[in-house]
């Protein structure tokens, strides 16, 4: 093998090459899985896959999450969603908002592969930020009193509307595999803490939000035509940034269910 895997902030963020996603074996996949879970994110530029690979790529981390509402899937291949942006279109797929993809779900949203297939000349970066740096730069006494906690996560947050099939309460503090802690809530889909109205959560969670998107813990990827990036939800938030108009722009996504 010969992969390169390159920082590109302290604390969250790769760049690897030397790897074709087509054609992965096992070594290269246990490679891309390692880097993966010590940078939470990364960029792999110069791919070439269509939907059946991309989903094959995705059944490697784990279990297909088809999405219950959103039918933009392809009809042979129905974990796979195409984002496409027209050039008349004004909102962005996933909504102007940091939020970690299938939260409201259990079991949660574990690895997202997006794809860039057309992409405009520049604009249409995708932010991402560390839950676990976010956390580590908390008091510990704000610390204990959030691993206590667990939080409402709804689909329908936007009408404040906990429906049954489209919500679920996870902890507000996961741990990964190697004991690293991040917080497990974001702006998005988080609508309380459990056992409290969204009144009496609101103003600890608005600061939780802030204090998340703090340029410290953040990284910023520009697309190139052919670009996979691959995040884990659990510990990332992502925002797409919808600064450009009256072009084209198509891609490919899907994401796994943690196993």
């Amino acid at each position: 093998m010969n992969i390169t895997i390159e920082p590109i902030t302290g604390v969250l963020g790769a760049r690897l090459t030397g790897l074709n996603l087509a054609a992965i074996n096992y070594d290269e996949f246990a490679t891309l899985k390692a880097a993966l879970d010590e940078h939470l994110v990364l960029y792999v530029p110069d791919q070439d896959l269509d939907r059946h690979q991309l989903a094959a790529l995705g059944l490697r981390f784990g279990p297909p999450f088809l999405h219950p509402i959103v039918n933009n899937g392809f009809d042979d291949e129905p974990a796979v969603l195409e984002l496409l942006r027209k050039p008349d279109d004004k909102a962005m797929f996933g909504g102007e908002s940091w939020h970690g993809d299938v939260t409201w779900m259990n079991p949660v949203g574990h690895v997202s592969i997006l794809h860039g297939i057309e992409v405009p000349p520049v604009g249409g970066d995708t932010g991402f930020a560390s839950t676990i740096a976010a956390f580590n730069t908390l008091s510990d006494g704000l610390k204990d009193m959030l691993r206590g906690l667990r939080a409402v996560h709804a689909y329908h947050w936007y009408e404040r509307r906990e429906d049954p099939a489209y919500s679920a309460t996870h902890p507000v503090v996961r741990r990964a595999a190697d004991g690293r802690e991040g917080l497990y809530i974001n702006r998005m889909f988080t609508n309380r803490f459990d056992g409290m109205t969204v009144e009496e959560s609101q103003p600890l969670l608005t600061y939780l939000f802030d204090h998340i998107q703090r340029h410290e813990f953040t990284c910023r990827f520009r697309w190139e035509k052919g670009g996979v990036i691959l995040w884990d939800n659990r510990f990332t938030l992502h925002y797409p940034i919808n600064d450009f108009s009256d072009l084209r722009r198509r891609m490919i996504r899907t994401t796994s269910l943690e196993a």
